[in-house]
């Protein structure tokens, strides 16, 4: 009976208020509902930030002058259970955002208050107070997002602590990055960058969103290295801000991966040489054609999911004709004409897994286009199966 109670409540993950109503009816289920709840708690924006207090009820004497000195004074009373350990999702824009609601209800000191420079001084000092109480009281991250809207500014003792604690990374299956807009962002970034590839190998999703910067290269550089050193690698994704068109060698990288990579989704972004297929019209059409039939025949045998919207055109017909991967699902700008119908048949024969194949101009399709291929597969709207990454 324990053991299906366990069940039924982590089946509950994402019913907030179903799991509080849990922790209340006993102790074993306050003590398997509690762990769920504190699995991702920065990202419930409506939530009260007095639940920051927790984390700080095991403070040492060096770490309470540091709240002093920013104006706090709070009396922390011991908890029953140790919440960093239950971490296990941490986006660091939200993670700032819930210490600046945090300060605003704790903060005594008025000149601070009104202080824009010394109270986002105060928020930075207490965002690294805290991320390194999470770090060295046992958290484990199983997700991971990089996002530097907000939290940009990261002290040195984070990356060392997180050196003496490599199980804070060590389970990591998601990492995202996004919002690098400011030098400063750079360097924060690559720092974490060298943290996940040097303390974790099981990423299996990685989703990163670019914009067009001249120094970047650095932050190329450190990926590649996360990629190198992933054993697992299934999902990567990657959207560019003003069609973004240098990679800097991390596309090529992606050959690493060929063993375990399913989908691979590009969005914004201008081909370049790392890929062995273009658009460029000054390029001839039978050199087209041969980097479309190279670029088939490299694809990993693991991969299910592919998305070209606009990529290939009409040469699409000839990608299917020399693709053997299994894949589940397609999307395509649209069926050109029955060259294409054709070999799309051809592929649903040859491979019998395409379950769905997404159309962007769907509602153009020709009726007897449409009625010879759906008697192999399923035509549907291009954004019903799009994966958003």
């Amino acid at each position: 009976m324990p053991e299906l109670m366990d069940n039924i409540v982590k089946n509950l993950n994402n019913e907030t208020y179903s799991l509080y109503s849990c922790a209340l009816v006993s102790r074993h289920w306050c003590k398997i509902s509690i762990p769920i709840l504190w699995q991702d708690p920065f990202s419930f924006s409506r939530r009260s930030p007095l639940f920051i207090s927790n984390y700080f009820s095991s403070l040492s004497e060096y770490e309470k002058i540091i709240l002093k000195e920013c104006g706090i004074n709070e009396e922390f009373s011991k908890t029953i259970f140790d919440y960093a350990r239950f971490l296990k999702a941490l986006n660091l824009s939200r993670l700032y955002f819930q210490v600046e609601k945090w300060i605003k209800l704790v903060l005594v000191n008025s000149n601070s208050r009104n202080d824009n420079r010394l109270k986002h001084k105060i928020i930075i000092d207490i965002t690294n107070l805290l991320l390194k109480l999470l770090i060295e009281n046992g958290a484990t991250l199983h997700s991971l997002d990089l996002c530097f809207s907000r939290c940009r500014e990261f002290k040195p003792e984070i990356f060392y602590v997180l050196g003496q604690n490599e199980q804070f990374l060590s389970q990591l299956q998601y990492l995202s990055l996004s919002a690098i807009t400011f030098y400063i962002d750079i360097d924060s970034a690559t720092t974490w960058l060298k943290a996940v590839a040097k303390y974790t190998i099981k990423i299996s999703t990685l989703d990163i969103e670019v914009y067009y910067l001249n120094y970047s290269q650095h932050i190329f550089r450190a990926l590649i290295n996360v990629i190198k050193s992933q054993e697992q690698l299934r999902q990567f994704g990657i959207t560019g801000v003003g069609y973004f068109t240098e990679f800097y060698g991390m596309i090529s990288t992606l050959e690493s991966q060929k063993n375990s990579l399913q989908e691979f989704i590009i969005d914004s972004c201008a081909f370049n040489e790392e890929f062995e297929c273009c658009n460029d019209d000054d390029i001839p059409d039978e050199e087209l054609k041969k980097r479309v039939m190279q670029f088939s025949e490299i694809l990993p045998l693991t991969l299910q999911y592919l998305n070209f919207k606009l990529l290939l055109g009409p040469y699409i017909d000839i990608l299917l004709n020399h693709c053997n991967v299994p894949l589940k699902k397609l999307l395509i700008y649209k069926i050109y004409d029955k060259k294409i119908a054709k070999a799309l048949i051809e592929f649903c024969i040859r491979n019998k897994t395409l379950n769905y194949v997404g159309v962007y101009e769907y509602l153009y399709l020709d009726d007897n286009i449409r009625k010879e291929v759906e008697a192999y597969v399923e035509l549907v709207p291009f954004e019903r199966i799009r994966v958003c990454c």
